[in-house]
């Protein structure tokens, strides 16, 4: 009678391990899954980020060159006046 005790309780081991190991086997699949999800999650962050500072970066752009057309025409008045000036300064003598 030992020898079917043996055989039944090795089956149920068996079982036992191989239930356990399927188990543990779906639970680092679905670690798998939730890690790849959140790969995804954070490149999309990262693209969103991304347009975001090609955005940024033309409005500096379009920024930069407002200022230097300013500062050209600024330079232009300044001219005109320091001429002016001088022309308003040599009818007065």
């Amino acid at each position: 009678m030992g020898g079917p005790k043996i055989t039944v309780v090795a089956i149920v081991l068996l079982l036992v391990g191989l239930l356990t190991g399927y188990l543990y086997w779906g639970r680092s699949g679905k670690q798998l899954a939730d890690e790849l999800s959140a790969a995804k999650a954070r490149l999309a962050e990262a693209q969103q980020a991304q347009a975001g500072e090609a955005a940024m970066k033309a409005k500096l752009d379009a920024a930069e060159a407002q200022l230097k057309q300013l500062t050209e025409q600024l330079a232009r008045e300044r001219e005109a006046r320091q001429t002016l000036e001088a022309r308003v300064g040599q009818g007065k003598k």
